[in-house]
């Protein structure tokens, strides 16, 4: 799946959004904006740290991402109806953006059928990994969990020899598994002493994918890399 919406441009459209974009900079502690409000932008980080966030009906707050340069933020809330960020966001450093404004947005993304075809299908894809997302957070233990979220980085990777880079910090990781940290250490500890998985850095090495599959209930389907 495209890294995000920009990738579906070629050089000529990418050349006509950038050209409207405007250069923005936040300071450490700065909102970018709350949930619920009219969705007037979508962000590219050129520097900096901008985390995505949600308050839980118990005050607690929901960490979802966080967007480092080269990442692009509330591109699906372009498209929403009604337009507005389903989530907060907030600038965690010295932050520098590139700022698209609706309008705009959308004069280069409707402006064929073509273009329009592959927004459809960009967006059919983001909600299908939502989906999976969800189905991985109704799994009933921490294992099976972590298992299903290694196998979604297995795939997107598409790395060989069994090996997967963690694309987040293991307290992101937890908290996107719906779990504490400590939690999660303890899987990943479990997992590690029972010889299915060595562990380096943010890397990770699938000993034997099926016997791992086997201990933790899950079929090994899920690693593979063909999946719609």
């Amino acid at each position: 799946m495209p890294n995000s919406i920009l990738s579906l441009l070629d050089d000529e459209e990418k050349k006509q959004l950038f050209a409207t974009s405007q250069s923005v900079h936040y300071s450490t502690g700065d909102s970018l904006f709350n949930k619920d409000d009219t969705a007037q932008s979508m962000y590219l980080v050129v520097k900096g740290k901008v985390s995505l966030f949600r308050l839980m009906p118990n005050g607690d707050e929901k960490l979802f991402k966080v967007f480092l340069a080269g990442e692009l933020i509330a591109e699906m809330a372009m498209f929403m109806t009604p337009r507005v960020y389903p989530m907060s966001a907030r600038v965690d450093q010295e932050t520098q953006l590139l700022a698209f404004h609706y309008t705009d947005v959308l004069s280069v993304f409707t402006k064929s059928p073509g273009i329009s075809t592959k927004v459809m299908g960009y967006m059919s894809n983001r909600i299908h990994h939502l989906m999976d997302t969800v189905n991985i957070l109704t799994q009933v233990n921490a294992n099976q969990r972590l298992v299903m979220r290694l196998a979604e980085i297995y795939r997107l990777q598409l790395k060989q020899e069994g090996k997967v880079f963690l694309p987040v910090t293991k307290k992101l990781l937890a908290t996107q598994l719906g779990m504490t940290p400590e939690t999660l250490s303890r899987a990943i500890k479990k997992l590690k002493g029972d010889g299915f998985i060595v562990e380096s850095g943010n890397q990770i090495t699938l000993i034997d994918i099926p016997a791992l599959c086997d201990f933790v209930g899950l079929t090994p389907d899920i690693f593979a890399t063909n999946q719609g």
